[in-house]
C-alpha cells in the first residue's frame, strides 16, 4: 500500500512521538497507530499487522534496555500464555464486525485509566505466594493476549492498569509489561502476516520511528517517580481510548 509524502511523515512523527510514550511506560502504541492508520485509508487488518510490528520494534529496544530490572519468575506465565493465545484471538478477529471490536477497546482502555487515577490500589497482590502469582499470570496472560490478538494490540494496555490497580509497583509493571507486548506482538503479527495482511513498504516506514523513539523513552523512564508513571499510564489510556472511539463511530 503506497502512501502519500504528507501521510509518510504524520505517521513517522506520531510513531516517533508514541514510542517515547511507549519506552517510558512499557505500554505498545497499537492501540493508537491502528486507528491512526484507518484515518489514513489502511485496510483494518493491514492495520493492525503493521501497528503489531511498530510494537515489536519499540518492546524489542524496551526489553534490552529494562533487561535488568525484569522479574522473569512473574514474567514467564504472563508471556508464555499471552504469545499462545494471541494467535487465536488474531482468528477470531475476522469473525467480529471492526466497529465492535473497536468500541470494545475503547471502553476497556478509559475505564482502566479512569481507574487508576481514582482508586487506590488494592494490595491484593502483596500477599500472594509464587503459586498464587503463577495463576494470575496465566489467566491475565490468556486474556490480554487473546484481546491483543483479537484487535490489534501488544496486550500491555490491558494487562499495565489491572495490575496497577491490584497494587504491583508501577516500575516492575513497565518491565514486565515491555516482555508481554513484545512476545504477544509477535504471536499477533505472524499470525496477520501468514494470513496475507502485512505490507513491507508500510512497516519500513514506521520501524526507525519506533526504535529511536522508544530508545529516547526508555533512557527518559528512570527519571520519573512511581505516582509520575501511574498517572502517564492512566492519560495516555485514557488518550488512547478517546482516539479509538472517535474512530469507532466514524465506521
Amino acid at each position: 500500500m503506497e502512501l502519500s509524502l504528507i501521510k509518510e511523515v504524520i505517521l513517522s512523527l506520531t510513531v516517533f512521538f508514541l514510542s517515547v510514550i511507549g519506552g517510558i511506560t512499557g505500554i505498545g502504541i497499537s492501540t493508537i497507530i491502528t486507528p491512526l492508520l484507518l484515518f489514513l485509508g489502511t485496510p483494518f487488518a493491514l492495520a493492525k499487522a503493521t501497528s503489531l510490528w511498530v510494537n515489536l520494534w519499540l518492546m524489542a529496544v524496551s526489553v534490552y534496555k529494562k533487561f535488568k530490572t525484569i522479574n522473569w519468575k512473574l514474567t514467564f506465565p504472563l508471556v508464555v500464555s499471552a504469545f499462545i493465545s494471541a494467535p487465536l484471538g488474531a482468528k477470531v478477529s475476522f469473525f467480529i464486525p471492526e466497529k465492535v471490536q473497536l468500541l470494545m477497546l475503547a471502553t476497556f482502555v478509559v475505564l482502566s485509566g479512569l481507574f487508576i487515577l481514582f482508586f487506590k490500589p488494592l494490595p491484593l497482590l502483596s500477599g500472594l505466594t509464587h503459586e498464587g502469582f503463577l495463576k494470575v499470570g496465566v489467566l491475565l496472560g490468556l486474556l490480554s493476549g487473546f484481546i491483543g490478538g483479537m484487535l490489534g494490540i501488544g496486550g500491555g494496555i490491558i494487562v499495565n492498569p489491572i495490575l496497577i490497580i491490584l497494587g504491583m509497583d508501577p516500575i516492575l509493571v513497565t518491565s514486565l509489561s515491555s516482555v508481554l507486548v513484545l512476545l504477544s506482538s509477535f504471536g499477533g503479527w505472524i499470525t496477520y502476516t501468514l494470513m496475507g495482511h502485512f505490507d513491507w513498504s508500510l512497516a519500513l516506514i514506521c520501524a526507525p520511528a519506533a526504535v529511536f523513539g522508544s530508545f529516547l523513552g526508555n533512557r527518559w523512564a528512570n527519571r520519573f517517580e512511581r505516582k509520575v508513571i501511574r498517572k502517564i499510564v492512566a492519560a495516555f489510556a485514557i488518550f488512547v481510548g478517546l482516539v479509538i472511539y472517535a474512530k469507532a463511530f466514524s465506521i
